[in-house]
Parts: structure tokens; sequence; C-alpha cells
């Protein structure tokens, strides 16, 4: 007990000695206060210190967040259902397909296309529509069939095999010595090409009949014709495209039939087209068949600038085509081959 109490008193003069020097250490400092250098040096050390303080608590933060991460993404997923052990699915595990599918296509091949992009990311389901884009107005496109027409000496052998098959679509004047009514003359007020043939009646009442045997796929017999001005309209836009858009010339054709003749061996599949129908004849319906020389309606001129000008007497003739495969025939061909072609075809029709 001796010893703990003096040791205890040491202790206490210990920590009395050094309060004093502590103590004159302050006094000391407080009378050197009066020098302005040294408030200056004690300020410059309290704001060092304090800056230090403060970049040392953002290191100590970042240093936390990217441990708190790194630990976020090594631990495992609870309540996560994926197992490595095949026998947690019960002792039946399921094949895995995607091993027996190539990681890239072109691996099956050898080959690998350079310039081919990776396909990009499908948008999640409740992203936001991309907005439109405001762009220039649409332009008419022409969609034309690339074939390359038959030759002349072609044309011809088809025309020689159809013939005995073909009787003349109509009652009216021949057109096969007139290079302006057949096929491939210039129609400058549709900046297009003439495909068909045209049977020039000048009264009204005569029949357009069927030239082969085939079916009805096309019959419009209500047709309305529209004002001059909303044709001139259309045939505007045929000149600015300098080519005539497919459903103008639709329009052009007034009431007209479209009958399907089949697939002809060696020759090709052979439609005829029958327009400005005064009328389409009762009986014809679309998927009816229909006989060579049956009446397919009366001739007329709808679709024509006289009938958009309300005049149905004017010029009523029969526009005729014949098509073999995409084209019609004689695509190409100049007047004087055209009109042998066709002077074939109907070598043995009555006239």
């Amino acid at each position: 007990m001796k010893k703990i109490r003096h040791g205890l008193r040491a202790i206490g003069r210990g920590f009395a000695v050094s309060f004093r020097w502590l103590g004159t250490w302050i006094v000391k400092g407080l009378r050197s206060l009066r020098s302005v250098r040294v408030l200056l040096s004690i300020a410059a050390l309290a704001a060092a210190f304090g800056i230090g303080i403060l970049i040392s608590q953002i290191w100590w933060s970042d240093s936390a967040d990217d441990a708190s991460s790194t630990s976020q993404a090594s631990s495992p997923q609870t309540g996560s259902s994926t197992t490595s052990d095949p026998a947690a699915t019960d002792g039946d595990p399921s094949p895995d397909t995607s091993a027996n599918l190539p990681a890239d296509p072109g691996a099956t091949s050898g080959e690998s296309d350079s310039n081919e992009e990776p396909a990009a990311a499908n948008p999640p389901d409740d992203a936001d529509p991309a907005p439109a884009v405001p762009g220039p107005d649409p332009t008419p496109v022409v969609v034309v069939l690339d074939q390359k027409p038959p030759t002349y000496e072609e044309a011809l052998a088809v025309a020689a095999a159809l013939a005995p098959h073909t009787i003349y679509p109509s009652e009216c004047n021949s057109p096969l010595n007139n290079p302006d009514l057949m096929p491939n003359a210039p129609r400058a007020y549709r900046s297009g090409i003439h495909q068909g043939v045209d049977f020039q009646c000048f009264t009204l009442g005569r029949s357009a009949v069927a030239a082969l045997d085939g079916r009805v796929v096309l019959a419009v017999g209500n047709y309305q014709d529209p004002d001059s001005d909303d044709r001139d309209e259309l045939l505007d836009i045929a000149e600015t495209l300098r080519a005539t858009p497919p459903f103008t010339l639709l329009n052009l054709y007034g009431n007209y039939v479209v009958i399907d003749h089949g697939v002809f061996q060696f020759l090709g599949h052979v439609v005829t087209v029958y327009a400005h129908l005064h009328e389409v004849d009762p009986d014809i319906r679309v998927g009816e068949r229909i006989q060579a020389g049956q009446r397919v309606g009366e001739i007329g001129n709808r679709g024509t600038h006289a009938a958009a000008n309300g005049d149905f007497y004017v010029d009523p003739h029969l526009h005729w085509e014949i098509h073999i495969d995409n084209l019609y025939l004689g695509a190409g061909l100049s007047a004087g081959q055209t009109r042998e072609v066709y002077t074939t075809l109907f070598s043995e029709a009555p006239r």
C-alpha cells in the first residue's frame, strides 16, 4: 500500500510539473502574439490544417464508395435459383440447346463478312419512342420489272405459236397499217409509250370479245371519269416523272377487263387487256371462265380526254393489249417489226 501511495504522489507531482510547463509556454506565446508576423503565421498554419482535414475526408469517402461497389459485385445474389449442380434440378437437368448453335453464323461456312454491322440492341419495352424526324416530301416511285425484251425473231415466233388460238378482239377497223395505233408508238401527253393496239370504231354499239380462252381476273365496270382538271393533274405528275406511273395508267383505262389465259408451253404466261369500254358485259365476273369470241363489253372511250369533258361519243375505240410474262408483245421493236408481229398474230383471224 505504501508503494502505491508513493506512486500516486509521484504521478501527481509529474502532472503538476507538466501543467506548470505548459502554462509557462502558453503565457510566452500569448505575449508573442503582439507581433503581426506571428499572427499571420498562426493564421496560415490554421488554414493549412483545415485544408488537410478536408482533403483527407474526401479521400476516405471515395475509398469507402469503391470498397462498397466491389463488395456488391463480388457477393452472390440472395434468392437466386441458378446452380451449377445438375442434381439441383431434381435429377433431370434441361439440355443446353445453345451448345448446338454456332457462336458466329459465318463460322459454319468458314467465311466472315467484314462489312456486316452488329445488330442494335432492342430498346426496353417501356422506352419512349424515338421522335419523328421531319423529312422531305415523298417522291413517287415507279417500279419497273427487270426483264430483257424478246428479240424480233422471238416475238415473231410467239405470235406464230399463238395465232391458231387467237381471234380478232374487235369488229372495228384494223389498225395494223397505222403505226400510231400500234404498240411502241409515243404517247407524249403522259410521257409514255403505247403498249397496246387501238381498234377504232367511230360509233358506239360495237363489241369487244375475248381473243383467247381464259379466266377473268379483273373487271372494272363502274368507272367514274375525273373532270378534265383532275385528269390534267395526273398527267402533270407523269410529265414530271418522265414516265406514266402504273396506277395512273390504270386510271386512263376507264372501264376495263383483264383475262388470264394461263401459261403456254415454250411461250410463257399470256394475259390480255380490254380498255376504254363503254360498259362491261354483265356476264363478265372475276373468276369466271371465258371462251374465245365471247363478248367482254361495249367499246367506248371511258378514261380518255373526251370522256373527262363529258363527251362519251367522241372517238370510241378498243385499247387491247397482250402480255407475255411481264412485257407486252413487241416491246422495244421498230414500227415495221411490230406490224409484222401483230399481222402474224391475227393471220388466221377473220377481219
